[in-house]
């Protein structure tokens, strides 16, 4: 065991038990047997195994001052070291930034040019000097374009658009450099040796963090790279390009924009970066928050799964007759974590094998800047009448999240707009804008959304202790002071809100 971990179930690869042992958990539950109030808390995906514990040890005497006994379910994703070594070389790459002046180039004329004019066929586009200049903001502190506001109706990429913009990229002799950059680094490059690589361990080009696929794509449609003597941009390239403009542009015309720059950039890591911006850690993520729960096949080695014989124990110690009140309270992503072990308490209560009592009930859920979907979050709330009893969400008003920066000076949103935008993915596998239950934004959307934003919306709205848009004072039990999306867990007023409401 972890010298942090008495009051921790600390799961690793496949979810399973890491440090943490089958007679540690089973010690832990028996401590659970004559408390009244317990305390299952999940941290974030930014934490790793250290700071998780270290997390747990500050935290557990704030839910023992409370009268709670506090069990910490303890993993890492490893998210946060992919994006603190990865995106800041990523948004000042050379190529990266060549991308980012020309779609935005593109983008700014179509979503921003009176409808009319580009109904007549006419197309103005801002220089690649002007689109400079105002990036050049960014050294300032400072959001290019943020003073622009969007029509209210913006039409898709028309197909003589599409033309103009292809035509125009075709004959670019910067964008023409920077792909012979990318594929010459390639060509030059032997396997296993100075080729930079991708999280997945794929080779990429020396020049560039882009997805070792796109790479490989880029550098097959260029032969005899170094000897060429005309600079012509690849048509995939090109078309690629074109393809995040046209992206761009859906996304003002959905709503589901976040101010142009962001979404220039976000659309750009979408189509070239997916690979080294996190979004197969982020999958990574949420199967292990998933698989720890999940039964195993027969005869499996290895350790047990670390929420499931968790459960198991905890079952049984409810249907022994100790019926201690519980609260959850999830941090982040900590909140996809507590929705598979909400989804696991409902099939054991329907299971007629499962010691857990079929009438038992979460007494609270408090979710902090949770980074789970609007869709799964809309899920859990739909069975409130069969989980729990009382949900409370604390999290950044829209305000304070636009003012969190990820990356300071080059991503101007926070973690839960980037999860959104970059990381999260459709029901076809490929990434897609999804929004997160956190965000603000979502919730005051003049547009339904969908049946999942509907019902999940009506749910939060119908009692107004149910959100706690932070900063505010909103007296005992909702009240916050963090104006970041890491300082939900260490803020005073948010702390003393959970004292409250572990108490009420």
């Amino acid at each position: 065991m972890h010298p942090s971990g008495r009051n921790c179930v600390h799961s690793g690869t496949g979810g399973r038990l890491a440090t943490t042992t089958t007679d540690d958990v089973d010690a832990l539950v028996a401590r659970l047997k004559d408390r009244s109030r317990v305390v299952l808390h999940f941290h974030g995906g930014l934490v790793d195994d250290t700071l998780g514990f270290a997390t747990a040890e500050r935290l557990a005497p704030v839910y023992t001052a409370a009268g709670a006994e506090p069990v910490f379910f303890v993993w890492s994703s490893g998210l946060l070291e992919v994006l603190r070594g990865n995106l800041p070389q990523i948004l000042g790459e050379g190529v990266f930034q060549t991308l980012l002046n020309r779609v935005i180039r593109f983008a700014s004329g179509v979503v921003f040019q009176d409808p009319g004019t580009r109904a007549l066929g006419g197309l103005t586009v801002p220089s690649t000097r002007d689109v400079a200049a105002e990036l050049a903001l960014l050294r300032t502190g400072q959001e290019p374009y943020a003073r622009l506001t969007p029509p209210a109706e913006v039409p898709a990429l028309g197909e003589a658009e599409r033309v103009r913009i292809t035509a125009d990229l075709s004959a670019d002799t910067e964008l023409a450099e920077r792909n012979r950059e990318i594929a010459g680094t390639v060509l030059r490059s032997a396997p296993g040796t100075t080729a930079a690589r991708d999280i997945n361990g794929g080779r990429a080009a020396v020049a560039t963090l882009m997805s070792p696929d796109t790479v490989a794509e880029l550098a097959a449609g260029t032969t005899d790279a170094e000897n060429r003597r005309a600079v012509v941009t690849s048509a995939l390239l090109v078309r690629r390009t074109v393809r995040v403009v046209s992206a761009v542009v859906a996304r003002f015309r959905h709503r589901t924009d976040h101010g142009l720059y962001p979404t220039v950039v976000e659309e750009i890591l979408r189509e070239f970066y997916v690979a080294n911006v996190g979004a197969a850690v982020w999958d990574a993520m949420k199967r292990q928050t998933a698989e720890t729960f999940a039964a195993g096949a027969p005869g499996e080695a290895g350790p047990p799964r670390a929420g499931r014989y968790f459960l198991d124990r905890f079952g049984q110690l409810l249907a022994s007759g100790s019926r201690p009140e519980v609260t959850l309270v999830g941090h982040s992503a900590g909140a996809v974590f507590m929705g598979h072990l909400l989804a696991d308490l409902a099939r054991r209560r329907a299971a007629a094998d499962d010691p857990l009592p079929e009438d038992f009930r979460v007494r609270d859920v408090a979710l902090l800047a949770p980074a789970c979907t609007v869709k799964d979050l809309a899920g859990v709330v739909r069975r409130q009448a069969g989980l729990f009893r009382r949900l409370r969400m604390f999290t950044l008003t829209d305000e304070a999240e636009r003012a969190d920066h990820l990356v300071p000076f080059l991503y101007p949103r926070s973690l839960l707009y980037f999860v959104s935008a970059v990381l999260e993915r459709g029901p076809d596998g490929d990434t897609a804008v999804a929004p997160l239950a956190g965000m603000q934004r979502w919730f005051l959307a003049d547009e339904p959304g969908g049946p999942d934003a509907r019902d999940l919306r009506a749910f939060l709205r119908a009692d107004g202790t149910r959100t706690v848009w932070s900063p505010v004072d909103g007296g005992p039990g909702l009240a916050s002071g963090a104006r970041s999306h890491a300082g939900f867990d260490n803020d005073p007023e948010v702390l003393a809100s959970l004292a409250r409401m572990l108490a009420d």
